[in-house]
């Protein structure tokens, strides 16, 4: 006498169950236990700093750790920007980290902060070569900065946005950046001394066609012995506004 179907579905049911708690025993066993964990990405920062902040040991099963978690306690150091977790089966974890990288350098207090493309503080030196990278003042610098804190991330990726519109000889010929905070607006110093009113991010393209200019002009006048530029300025559409030291009035160029 054949079986009938409740009789096959349950034991298909109770083979089913028995496969996914065999399953289940040896996701969960020993054979998964995490024997080695090692770290990539780095340059700066050492790797057990890594291992200790990410929460991860030897032992702990490679399915059940927290991954989310981990990286975000590994990004609370102030020189790693992001992290991922990558399991490499049956038993080795890689935590793979981007670090922050110095952008830029700001003169703060008798000491440089020096700070990612974010903003983000990373590091405070009494010393640094200025030719290495943009120098940006502000108007208004926070009274205390302490490694991870973002110093005024609007000016400073602000500062970022016109520095990656200009080409490599126009930034060699800035002496700083500086941020005004009420205004939000940016000012240039070239290397002789001319100040460039540039304003916010618009008509990037449109403003470094001028601003090269600018900078001809300003050699051109130093080697001729002509008066120096005293500011140029780039804020409104048209031609921009220029103002030499000697002259008494403005004219556009």
């Amino acid at each position: 006498m054949s079986q009938g179907r409740p009789g096959r579905f349950f034991k298909a049911s109770v083979f089913i169950l028995l496969i996914l708690i065999c399953a289940y025993l040896f996701l969960h066993s020993s054979f998964f236990a995490i024997d080695k964990i090692y770290v990539s990405g780095l340059h700066n920062v050492a790797q057990n700093e890594v291992i200790k902040l990410s929460g991860l040991s030897p032992g702990m099963n490679i399915f059940i750790i927290n991954e989310k978690l981990s990286c975000q306690a590994i990004e609370i150091h102030p020189l790693i920007k992001s992290s991922i977790i990558i399991r490499h089966l049956p038993r080795e974890i890689e935590i793979k980290v981007q670090e922050r990288k110095i952008w830029a350098l700001i003169p703060y207090q008798g000491s440089l902060l020096c700070v990612d493309e974010e903003g983000i503080c990373i590091d405070k030196l009494n010393y640094f070569s200025l030719t290495d990278y943009p120098v940006i003042t502000m108007d208004k610098v926070p009274e205390y900065v302490t490694l991870g804190q973002v110093v005024d991330e609007t000016g400073i990726k602000l500062a970022r946005k016109i520095w990656d519109a200009l080409d490599s000889e126009q930034q060699k010929e800035i002496s700083q950046m500086h941020y005004q905070n009420q205004e939000k607006e940016i000012l240039i110093f070239t290397n002789r001394g001319t100040e460039i009113r540039w304003g916010k991010a618009d008509r990037l393209e449109e403003k470094a066609a001028y601003f090269k200019q600018m900078l001809d002009l300003e050699q051109d006048m130093q080697e001729k012995g002509n008066d120096a530029l005293d500011y140029v300025d780039l804020r409104f559409k048209g031609q921009p506004v220029v103002k030499t030291t000697m002259q008494a009035q403005e004219q556009k160029t």
